[in-house]
């Protein structure tokens, strides 16, 4: 495939010194919901003094909006940037003034928020189709109640609520817009297309070349699709996630095919969830899997577990199903260690680990098999997203932020360990599918080398029953010098979401703090200021490799 034509863009590259030397954590990523506005403005204020970044303030603001159109928090400064913005459309100003008064109604919107918040979905459906419904009130409860209303999982809501508001008819750009986005999130995507393609340029023109090109990679056409997301790059080269993305786009493909894979396994291992590693299993026989070896264990379970396994074993290669099963539960992390302790998987060259309840693609072992082998990583992982539309980011690419950075979680623990979740549960339209460093993956889905696994150790069975136990070996693996890869352009649906986020009892949450303590006490505020530091290091050399390389017109390495 060829690359984009060589690029005059010696703003880009100013931009970029300026922000590794201002703001280094910026090349973990500048999409997520709740960073983005703020990065954006104090990229304002600095821009005052430093004018490369004045023009990224100017670009990302006005980018900010098009992602999140029904944002005041997003729309005020870009209005408000209206009479110095000769980089704004001509017609764009007219539709922020109307937008911005839609939006700042005199409205309570308490009660709707409550209901969304208990989970009365009827209740709030009912009252917010009365609301939308109400002259010149459509966009206001919109702008409420969107985002739940797309991670419902009803395809047909967020068109209905659409159609029963006066958007169309007021702020007919506005409305082509949420469609678009409802549309790449729900429809296959030779008809979404048809959306983006419909989308107004002069208001939403970086927004519809980005979607646009997301959709023609989806639908396997990477030169049109590069083709478009190097228009939305030529505007904003400083962007990390497009030029990781826009890179993998232009790289030749790694083959991922007629591997043989004899010395490679798959473990999954697995609790009372019988109809869910049934399913696993099913997908897992259904994949690419040459002549893997397969591993399931069952972690002690008192259910049809035994059953379910039996029933899968055929699917199978012959000898290439083993069945463990442990009389008790021995956690997450002891479960994982007996998998890596048989000879059969110690015999292997690398080893996948797999949760219980995932859906795979075709091809995701070769791919994470390609990818290990082409960076010589210890560790590779990949994007994970929710089984059924819409496809939420459930994680990406984790890195450690400097110890003084970040939210903490406790009062009076020193707590040294803040992780940057770059996704944050955002809807996924595609920003995080590129292949790149990181400090860690997420379990649910990562490819081990074995020999790393010797160096660094298999995993700390004081993180029982689980959380933390992945990360912890993660920093491990970094500490003994080797490298773990984010490989995005896989994605991996998962049915359930993280031991974090289902942790409701007072039990279960006891034990991820116990856990993040136990993990604090394991390394210094030193050794994680190293860490991070590096981490971010090897992130900016890549970024701007990748950058370099696109200014040339050639395929990047990986």
């Amino acid at each position: 495939m060829p690359g984009i034509p060589a690029l005059d863009l010696t703003f880009g590259a100013s931009a970029l010194e300026s922000l590794q030397r201002i703001a280094p954590t910026w090349v973990l990523g500048v999409e997520e919901d709740r960073a983005a506005p703020a990065l954006a403005k104090s990229l304002r204020g600095i821009g005052k003094d430093i004018p490369p970044l004045a023009a990224v303030a100017r670009d990302m603001t006005l980018w900010n909006w098009q992602r999140r159109p029904l944002s005041l928090e997003s729309l005020i400064p870009l209005q408000d940037m209206e009479r110095n913005a000769s980089f704004l459309p001509p017609a764009l100003p007219r539709l922020l003034r109307v937008l911005r008064q839609a939006l700042s109604r005199p409205l309570d919107a308490e009660p709707l928020r409550a209901a969304m918040d208990a989970g009365e979905q009827a209740l709030t459906l009912k009252h917010l189709l009365m609301r939308v419904r109400q002259p010149g009130e459509g966009a206001f409860w919109l702008a409420v109640c969107w985002d739940w209303l797309l991670r419902l999982g009803r395809e047909d809501l967020p068109p209905s609520m659409l159609e029963a508001s006066d958007l169309g008819r007021d702020l007919p750009s506005l409305a082509a817009r949420l469609r678009a986005e409802w549309a790449a999130l729900y429809l296959p995507p030779e008809q979404a297309l048809a959306y983006a393609e419909n989308l107004n340029r002069s208001h939403w023109g970086l927004f519809a070349d980005y979607l646009r090109s997301e959709l023609h990679s989806r639908l396997g056409d990477h030169h049109e699709s590069a083709r478009l997301l190097a228009r939305v790059w030529r505007r904003m080269p400083w962007h990390p996630n497009l030029t990781l993305k826009l890179s993998g786009l232009l790289e030749q493909p790694s083959p991922t095919d007629s591997r043989d894979l004899s010395d490679t396994c798959v473990l999954v291992y697995s609790w009372n969830k019988a109809d869910l590693l049934e399913d696993t299993l099913r997908s897992l026989a259904a994949s690419d899997m040459g002549q893997a070896l397969v591993v399931a264990l069952d972690n002690g379970s008192n259910d049809d577990t035994p059953q379910a396994m039996a029933r899968c074993k055929n699917l199978f290669a012959k000898n290439r199903f083993l069945d463990v099963r442990l009389p008790v539960n021995v956690g997450a992390p002891a479960a994982r260690n007996w998998l890596l302790s048989l000879p059969e998987v110690r015999s292997c060259r690398r080893a996948a680990f797999l949760d219980d309840d995932v859906v795979l693609p075709r091809d995701w072992l070769t791919r994470l098999s390609a990818t290990m082998d082409a960076t010589n990583a210890a560790v590779v992982g990949c994007r994970i997203v929710a089984a059924t539309p819409p496809a939420g980011l459930q994680s990406a690419d984790y890195h450690l932020l400097p110890p003084r950075d970040g939210i903490k979680t406790f009062r009076d623990v020193e707590e040294n360990i803040l992780v940057f979740d770059n996704c944050a549960g955002a809807l996924d339209i595609g920003l995080y599918s590129y292949c790149r460093p990181a400090l860690s993956v997420s379990g649910c889905c990562h490819l081990l080398s074995m020999a790393g696994v010797e160096k660094a150790g298999a995993f700390d069975i004081r993180f029982s029953p689980t959380q933390f136990d992945d990360l912890e070996r993660d920093l491990r693996v970094a500490k003994a010098g080797l490298h773990t890869v984010y490989e995005g352009r896989l994605a991996i649906g998962h049915v359930q979401h993280s031991s974090l986020a289902k942790a409701q009892s007072l039990k279960s949450v006891g034990h991820v703090f116990g856990n993040k303590i136990k993990l604090e006490g394991k390394y210094t505020k030193e050794e994680i200021e190293t860490l991070s530091a590096q981490n971010l290091g090897r992130l900016w050399q890549d970024l701007e490799a990748r950058r370099s390389a696109l200014l040339q017109g050639l395929p990047p390495t990986a």
